[in-house]
């Protein structure tokens, strides 16, 4: 129920300006602004970040239902319409880490890539030795947190895709559109956690997703983005694929190359 707008003069205090209306004309506070709490709180949060609206059900609703063609609206300037893909990706990554979390659904250090072997063939050097240890520190602690380790790996798939759809999208509009893409794999991927409490093992890389719901869900995704028939998009999509693992491999190789070299 909308308020009254009445005569009543107020004095602002925040910046001490005198105004009649609701809200003050230089710093936008409410006049009648009730005492700080929790609730108040936590209704700003929601205010700042977009969740008190309609439009963030909307955009996880059509995410799944007509993807493609709402990354398109997105790109073709309806952003109002919809969720920031970048709050978007920070949320789902939390309800993963979150749902990984409360099941305990964590990989354990054994199957993460290491440079063991470097060590004993390189490390006759302190800074070999230093560099390979920060590596092995990161490369682990991502192993140990899947849902920010898709982030990390997801920028080599953001480079592959682009490098497949470039003839139809130019760099930044891969980028948004690979952002909700991700998004979606992440919410996938916490539904997955959150119903077998574990980790898909045989997964689609770099999501946390299993090969047969990621797989025929990123050919959806392709063929309303890019206007594709289902085998075109089902070969770019594999194509993606192998281009992010050549592109991960080739990274994970730099750190070798660089001290064969010096």
């Amino acid at each position: 129920m909308r308020m009254a707008i009445t005569d009543e003069q107020h004095t602002c205090t925040n910046c001490g300006t005198a105004y009649i209306g609701r809200f003050c004309p230089q710093c936008g506070v409410l006049a009648h602004k009730t005492h700080t709490t929790a609730k108040s709180v936590a209704k700003e949060f929601l205010e700042i970040w977009g969740l008190g609206s309609q439009v963030v059900f909307r955009t996880i609703f059509e995410l799944f239902w007509r993807p493609g063609y709402m990354m398109r609206d997105y790109l073709n300037g309806h952003q109002s319409r919809y969720y920031s893909p970048f709050k978007l990706i920070i949320f789902a990554t939390l309800i993963f880490a979150i749902i990984a979390a409360l099941r305990n659904a964590a990989p354990t250090a054994e199957g993460a890539f290491i440079y063991g072997d470097v060590f004993q063939r390189y490390g006759d050097t302190p800074w070999v030795i230093s560099l390979f240890a920060r590596i092995d520190a990161i490369l682990l602690w991502l192993h140990m947190h899947p849902a920010y380790s898709a982030i990390a790996s997801g920028i080599f798939y953001i480079v592959a895709a682009w490098l497949v759809f470039r003839r139809r999208m130019n760099f930044i509009e891969v980028l948004f559109s690979q952002l909700y893409i991700t998004s979606q794999m992440q919410i996938v991927g916490a539904l997955w956690m959150l119903i077998t409490g574990s980790e898909a093992y045989y997964n689609v890389p770099p999501f946390a997703v299993p090969i047969l719901i990621g797989v025929p869900l990123l050919c959806y995704d392709y063929a309303q983005l890019y206007g594709l028939r289902l085998w075109a998009s089902l070969w770019r999509t594999v194509l993606t694929f192998v281009l992010t693992l050549v592109l991960m491999f080739a990274v994970g190789a730099l750190p070798i190359f660089l001290v064969k070299l010096f």
